[in-house]
């Protein structure tokens, strides 16, 4: 009987010489993926083939939609494209954020976001379209401006914060303000403050800013968390600005104090954020994040909205969603020990 071959190893010379070829080649393999994907990266994406779209979460005429359409202007130029500005208003900010949520990620249409996005997320979870942490992705913080504390002529005795204060001390559950809905953060910042003073309120929602500064100034109400530029009309009509609810005191009114400076910590601000549906390619998140930076940067436009108490802001990505972050935990905290009711 024949013996079977012998299979005996190879030459150690040759496996080494195997093994050299097989990681030059790997190597190789890698370095011409690599080239082909910062070649890639190089370009500039482009977004020529069809209009970008901003959809902003409120009806035409207000704040968020002014700074909008200044953006679309802008960016139309820098981008090789029309960008439109679609309103849809409802449901606190949610139908428009969940519209945002189920668009194709490929940067061609994006969301205004602002405080209500957080409010949302934090006050009823459950809602459509889910955590904006989860849907959406951030590409840029746009602008804020701060609340103004006002006092109409039902509080003609309190002066400051302190005397709001003392007066809400000596009628427990007297003191209502108005707010321009049960979701907004002028609602938020009368409960934050209700709860840092240990005093009891009513907040009054209204559908909008405009009728609630009427019942300020008229006396049907003792007062409000109002944006600069409803406050600005309503301090000439005679009511008193008693706090500003921004970390610091605001440029336009250099002489109010913020509420911060009688309780520590204290920050609320109207802010406006660009975002993307989640799962939009990195590549495309910064180049949107860049020409908005750009537009941003431009003097006229800054000194244009710094009149009405609008700062733009601009950054990173990342800022804008640690900024949303912040604020879903602090209105989660602020529910847990409030309970507030959104009716």
């Amino acid at each position: 009987m024949s013996k079977p071959p012998s299979c005996s190893p190879p030459l150690p010379g040759r496996v080494a010489i195997g093994r050299r070829l097989a990681s030059a080649a790997l190597a190789l393999a890698l370095a011409l993926a690599t080239a082909t994907i910062a070649g890639a990266s190089a370009q500039p994406v482009s977004f020529a083939s069809r209009p970008v779209t901003l959809i902003v979460p409120f009806p035409p005429g207000g704040g968020v939609d002014t700074v909008a359409r200044a953006l679309a202007e802008r960016l139309s130029a820098t981008l090789g494209t029309t960008v439109l500005v679609d309103n849809k208003p409802g449901a606190s900010t949610l139908l428009a954020a969940a519209h945002v949520a189920r668009a194709t990620p490929d940067g061609h249409t994006l969301f205004i976001g602002t405080p209500s996005l957080s409010i949302n997320a934090a006050l009823q979870p459950n809602q459509q379209p889910g955590d904006p942490r989860r849907v959406l992705t951030p590409v840029v913080r746009l602008a804020r401006q701060p609340y103004v504390l006002v006092a109409g002529p039902a509080l003609a005795s309190v002066q400051d914060v302190g005397g709001l204060i003392a007066w809400a001390q000596a009628r427990p559950g007297e003191l209502n303000l108005a707010n321009s809905g049960s979701l907004t953060a002028p609602r938020m910042a009368a409960e934050l403050l209700a709860d840092r003073a240990a005093i009891r309120i009513v907040t009054v929602p209204y559908r909008g800013g405009a009728q609630a500064a009427l019942d300020v100034t008229g006396g049907r109400v003792h007062g409000s968390f109002a944006q600069v530029i409803e406050a600005l009309p309503m301090l000439r009509n005679g009511a008193r600005a008693l706090a500003v609810s921004s970390r610091e005191r605001s440029p336009i009114l250099p002489e109010v104090p913020s509420v911060a400076e009688t309780f520590p910590g204290f920050d609320v601000s109207s802010w406006s954020g660009l975002f993307a549906p989640a799962l939009t390619p990195e590549p495309v998140l910064d180049r949107l994040n860049a020409v908005v930076n750009e537009a941003l940067a431009d003097e006229t436009l800054r000194a244009r909205f710094r009149e009405e108490g609008i700062e733009f802001v601009g950054g990173t990505r990342q800022e804008l969603g640690e900024l949303l972050d912040r604020e879903i935990r602090g209105w989660e905290e602020l529910q847990r020990r409030a309970r507030l009711q959104l009716d």
